[in-house]
């Protein structure tokens, strides 16, 4: 059996094309105000992140998720970094904050008689980007996404294009060049405002990419540097509809999901020894028994399938299913980082263990090639979410 070599810290690499010179794993903060309902439990988790090596941290004015109206994660976020640079814990020019404008803006700040979708406007994003730096008390935003395209495109579970299919979040523009034009202009003025150093997408595919980029050449302004997709052993799908345009132009994956919302560390499999890692912390109490309807794709029959045959090639290999996952994405050739997202001290560390793993075997890869080309990406639905939900040919 290939042994797993581990190296003794976390690495810092640049990311992408910038200048950020960023830890391999990126603390994710969605669940601070939903999960963990108190605030001391993100501050441990971040300062657990920072004793462990990582300078990088995701957020964004919507979280924490499921949706209770937003804000809550950054004050959280805010209140520890004020405190952690008078402490001299960090420092603000080598710590690197992330986080995302929402297109309808629950994040944002009221303004009072409105009477166009907010979207990704100028008027919007700065309101947003304002209210973001205010709440995070950081100074400038490291790294700004657009949240979710706000043209009519599949995102959060279906993978097919219907032009004419509404979606489950809106959509404010045609996905025409002049609205690809209008983002980018607005983009151009959180750069002229001195607002943020760095953007990105999310949830984006191959076209989002392609005409961001060459918008932002025609009129002058930084191209993204990255996007951020749901991405995992049981979702693969950014490797058929954005990886080659995020190669071509030169962005790097920061991704979400690796763990599948806890489905794919084991836990959810019935009597696993997986769900006791967290001493006094019942499995009632995790993301897809207490949130059942939060993002039920990652639990649906086929992925939970999927993860049974996952959990048995980490144990063959001697690792947990969780360092399994973690460390195949980190170890993807678009990978500038990934986000290990956490309601845990305990989680961060086993997480940020599994970006210290040197190189998965290539046996090991070549077993979870072959379980994706039986399973292939379980938790996504091509027509039918309804029909994907019950999946009724395992009981033929």
């Amino acid at each position: 059996m290939a042994t797993i070599e581990r190296l003794e810290s976390l690495p810092r690499v640049q990311f992408g094309r910038t200048d950020m010179m960023v830890s391999r794993a990126c603390g994710g903060t969605m669940m601070w105000g939903t999960l963990n309902k108190e605030e001391r439990m993100a501050h441990e988790q971040l300062d657990a992140l920072v004793e462990q090596g990582v300078n990088f941290i995701d957020t964004a004015e919507l979280y924490p998720v499921p949706f209770e109206g937003g804000k809550v994660t950054e004050e959280w976020i805010g209140h520890w970094l004020e405190g952690a640079l008078a402490a001299k814990k960090i420092q603000r020019d080598q710590f690197y904050i992330a986080t995302k404008a929402n297109p309808s803006n629950n994040g944002a700040p009221d303004m009072k008689g409105r009477k166009k979708p907010w979207g990704f406007d100028q008027e919007s994003l700065l309101a947003s980007c304002k209210a973001s730096i205010e709440r995070l008390k950081c100074q400038y935003i490291d790294l700004y996404y657009l949240h979710w395209p706000t043209r009519n495109v599949p995102v959060f579970g279906c993978i097919s294009y219907f032009p004419d299919k509404n979606r489950p979040v809106p959509s404010f523009d045609k996905g025409e060049v002049k609205d690809f034009e209008a983002q980018v202009l607005a983009i151009k003025a959180l750069f002229d405002a001195g607002l943020i150093k760095h953007w990105a997408l999310s949830n984006e595919n191959n076209y989002g990419v392609t005409m961001f980029c060459l918008t932002c050449d025609r009129l002058n302004v930084p191209r993204p540097v990255c996007v951020q997709n749901d991405y995992s052993l049981n979702n693969r799908i950014f490797d058929t509809d954005c990886y080659e345009a995020c190669h071509r132009f030169g962005l790097v994956s920061c991704h979400f999901g690796l763990l599948c919302g806890g489905v794919l560390s084991g836990k959810y499999i019935r009597d696993s020894p997986y769900a006791k890692k967290d001493p006094g912390r019942d499995l009632g109490e995790c993301r897809h028994h207490a949130r059942p309807n939060f993002q039920p794709r990652y639990s649906y029959p086929m992925p939970a399938k999927a993860t049974e045959r996952y959990v048995v090639l980490a144990e063959k290999y001697g690792l947990t299913p969780t360092e399994l996952a973690v460390a195949w994405a980190n170890q993807r050739p678009h990978a500038g980082a990934v986000i290990i997202g956490t309601t845990t001290k305990r989680q961060v560390e086993e997480c940020v263990g599994a970006c210290k793993i040197k190189a998965l075997p290539k046996e090991l890869l070549a077993e979870i090639d072959q379980t994706h080309e039986e399973f292939r990406n379980p938790n996504m639905h091509f027509v039918s979410k309804d029909l994907i939900s019950n999946a009724p040919w395992l009981s033929r």
